[in-house]
């Protein structure tokens, strides 16, 4: 990917030049092409050149401009303040976490429900826009990178599959580019998205994680915004009130303007804020920061199961549940249903579906290949545990971005530093005080043990 300017300006543009429809505008290959250009910096084509040319013109705003009156802001800037095609945005992302990784006591089932969260959060979900893992930019020709490309043409061709474009109409995957992602950290996602498709990818980030989980809650909000709002917040068609509204001293004193745009009184010397300092106040509010908690407030709302949150999508009202019957076999943990006894595994005990798979992914994410008890079973040809990118890969990028590999090693092969998969390995690393200097033995004792 390009630096974050143009980035945004890519995917701003890209917004734009599709349009409002499921249709683009233009054809999918000039929009190709315009990314390509944006992200060269050469020559758009003829076709988008005037939408292009508003994006930059909305990037090229200085920081410290803020209009006086929204007359001032349509006089200066009237191109933006008329242009009509709508930019979506997407906010989701798990939630009660906790409730589902420590809902089972055992640390195979507590790391492999970590483990399959950030399968989604850092995998499937940057794969929907054509994100490969960050371990492809270490070792491009390793199996693990394969296997991660793999991956994550099988979660593409999952999210067309889940959602059918009519005929002549481009598929889904089609539709978001790696420029979209703002964030992907952290458990959520805020990502651009042509206006046509807010509601569809609101849904298949819920749909990803239920379907992968079954039992772990999620949720995904969207809305679509003006070009101008990306940069001066939210703006009405009609009656919208601005700065020169906002200093009138009957208004910044009201209690509702209050908790909105913060007290009128300063926290200090608890006297009333200066002309100045009311105006940095709104200033900090009407920013994209407003619109990200618009729809941070639009979540909450969500995810606490109310209604009207748009006529194309059904209500989270009511969470997954598994009913089970009296005379069933239960699993040891939530009294789920039991699907399968395992005697490969110590206690031979009855798993769940939801269970298995966080004790599944458990074990591919300590890369016990000896102990890969659910291969070569009907159960795994079912539900394939996908790409595990393991904590040594992370670090190893780190290593790559920072250029540090040669020091940190001191002269050990990379292929001979590998994690600790059991405690015993950390306790023999601090023992080999006596065959290592001390000098090195800190540095390989950390890497022994990762």
């Amino acid at each position: 990917m390009t630096n974050n300017y143009h980035s945004i300006t890519i995917a701003i543009a890209w917004c734009l030049a599709w349009g409002e429809g499921r249709e683009p505008r233009f054809p999918l290959s000039v929009l190709q092409e315009m990314r390509q250009a944006l992200e060269k910096g050469e020559e758009v084509p003829e076709e988008v050149k005037l939408l292009v040319n508003q994006v930059q013109m909305l990037q090229s705003i200085e920081r410290d401009y803020f209009p006086q009156t929204l007359e001032e802001l349509k006089s200066k800037y009237p191109d933006l303040w008329n242009q009509e095609t709508k930019i979506g945005l997407v906010y989701g992302g798990a939630t009660k976490i906790k409730q589902y990784v420590f809902e089972a006591p055992k640390l195979p089932d507590i790391r492999g429900a970590s483990a399959l969260l950030d399968q989604i959060n850092l995998i499937d979900l940057p794969a929907f826009f054509g994100i490969e893992p960050s371990l492809c930019d270490i070792s491009p020709n390793s199996p693990d990178c394969q296997e991660a490309r793999n991956w994550c043409q099988q979660v593409r061709q999952w999210l067309d599959t889940c959602f059918l474009a009519k005929a002549n109409y481009p598929k889904f995957s089609e539709v978001l580019i790696p420029e979209l992602i703002i964030y992907s950290t952290g458990g959520n996602i805020l990502a651009f998205c042509p206006a046509a498709f807010v509601d569809d990818l609101a849904n298949a980030i819920e749909k990803r994680y239920t379907e992968r989980t079954l039992t772990a809650n999620s949720c995904a909000v969207g809305d679509t915004f003006k070009l101008l709002e990306i940069r001066f917040g939210l703006l009405r068609d009609e009656g919208q009130h601005w700065l020169d509204w906002y200093l009138r001293q009957n208004v910044h004193t009201n209690p509702l303007v209050e908790a909105y745009f913060g007290s009128s009184r300063d926290k200090q010397t608890k006297k009333n804020k200066t002309v100045q300092q009311l105006t940095q106040a709104f200033k900090d509010r009407k920013n994209f920061n407003e619109l990200a908690s618009k729809l941070a407030a639009l979540f909450q709302k969500r995810r606490n199961g109310n209604n009207g949150l748009g006529v194309n999508r059904s209500s989270r009202r009511y969470p997954p549940m598994y009913e089970t019957h009296p005379y069933l076999i239960r699993d040891e943990n939530e009294h789920r249903s039991a699907v399968i006894r395992e005697d490969k595994l110590p206690g031979r005990p009855y798993l769940s579906e939801s269970l298995r798979r966080k004790r599944i992914m458990g074990d591919k994410a300590k890369k016990e290949q000896e102990s890969q008890w659910y291969q070569d079973t009907e159960l795994e040809r079912n539900w394939e545990p996908g790409f595990v990118e393991s904590w040594v890969s992370k670090f190893k990028q780190f290593l790559y971005d920072s250029g540090r590999e040669e020091e940190y090693y001191l002269g050990i092969p990379e292929n001979f530093v590998i994690e600790a998969k059991r405690l015993e390995e950390i306790g023999k690393a601090s023992r080999s005080a006596q065959i290592f200097p001390k000098k090195n033995l800190l540095k390989y004792s950390i890497t022994s043990s990762i």
